[in-house]
């Protein structure tokens, strides 16, 4: 790939990295007492919420979800390689996919499901989830579209959605990795689908499920056979897979997770937290990159996890939780 196909896109990232939230601003909203004061440090960036907006969790969703989707439209204008914008974006597109299959089988509206990120229109989405052919969607993505809703035809059970679409993602998204052939973007995808398999049978288990169960919902497309995930947390082997996905010996930041990992006490939440910390971690890499496709790679991340702080900090004021644990429960803030 030509680095310097990038130039222009990331000249644009350099200017908008100036309108991120900070973590003095983060901090901000975590310290003050009241609405007004919170909508007041917010005017001061791209999520202008009003003291009346940050009391309704479905305004607050709206506005974050608005903002975005204005920018994967930007990176999805800008960049010279989509394939780099549709590594983060193809999880939309297949949430759209499923929530549109689910209301074709239940005849039944659900647009107020529907996110508005992705390559591809609401109306080429539809025309494939309807018809089950796509000109202008890739043939991966018509043919688990089509296998998904033939099978749910079978066997008329809802899950077969759930789940068809899940592992689409995940097959779609190691096609795109390894077809963009860059170390970290690869490794981003593993980590996400790894992650995945893990918090699966760490859910799984919590809720008593059975091991059939657990395994229909695990993706093939990971490091592992989809049963040597089902054992990780019996043998006590989540470190010896984690030291596989992660190979970062020196990262501190790590320690404490690695500790809990190795005795598989680890909660379902903690995963969570540590996958996201972790392709955070790998994405930074590039941090210091100007050419290429990392610094755009990054900057999206960054927006997913600004708009995830802002989720937890603004819908966690408005139920009383504590900033103390807000806090602790903060993804990395982009640029520090």
């Amino acid at each position: 790939m030509d680095a310097s196909l990038f130039s222009q896109v990331n000249t644009a990232i350099s200017v908008r990295e100036a309108r991120m939230v900070t973590k003095d601003q983060f901090e901000q909203l975590l310290s003050v007492e009241d609405r007004e004061r919170m909508a007041l440090i917010l005017q001061e960036t791209d999520y202008k919420l009003d003291k009346e907006s940050l009391a309704d969790p479905n305004q607050i969703e709206a506005a974050l979800m608005k903002q975005l989707a204005e920018e994967y439209r930007f990176a999805f204008e800008e960049t010279p390689v989509e394939e780099v914008v549709q590594l983060f974006a193809l999880r939309y597109t297949y949430h759209n996919l499923k929530v549109l299959l689910k209301a074709r089988a239940t005849q039944t509206d659900l647009t107020e499901l529907l996110l508005p990120i992705g390559r591809y229109s609401r109306d080429i989405i539809e025309h494939l989830v309807t018809t089950l052919t796509s000109e202008a969607c890739p043939s991966i993505m018509v043919e688990e579209v089509s296998a998904t809703w033939l099978e749910f035809q079978d066997y008329q059970d809802m899950r077969i959605l759930d789940i068809g679409m899940d592992m689409a993602y995940f097959k779609h998204l190691r096609i795109l990795a390894e077809e963009l052939d860059i170390a970290e973007l690869k490794a981003f995808a593993t980590l996400t689908i790894d992650f995945y398999n893990v918090i699966t049978v760490k859910r799984g288990l919590n809720q008593d499920k059975p091991r059939s169960f657990m395994r229909q919902l695990l993706s093939e497309d990971a490091l592992m056979k989809a049963r040597e995930y089902l054992k990780l947390y019996a043998d006590q082997s989540l470190l010896a897979w984690f030291n596989q996905v992660y190979p970062n010996s020196f990262d501190l930041s790590t320690k404490d997770f690695e500790n809990a990992l190795a005795q598989a006490e680890i909660s379902a939440v903690d995963l969570e937290y540590l996958m996201d910390l972790l392709r955070f971690q790998v994405l930074e890499q590039g941090r210091f990159e100007t050419q290429g496709p990392l610094p755009l790679a990054r900057y999206i991340w960054g927006k997913e996890l600004e708009v995830k702080n802002l989720r937890l900090i603004l819908t966690g004021r408005s139920n009383d939780l504590s900033p103390e644990l807000l806090k602790e429960r903060m993804r990395p803030v982009y640029g520090q």
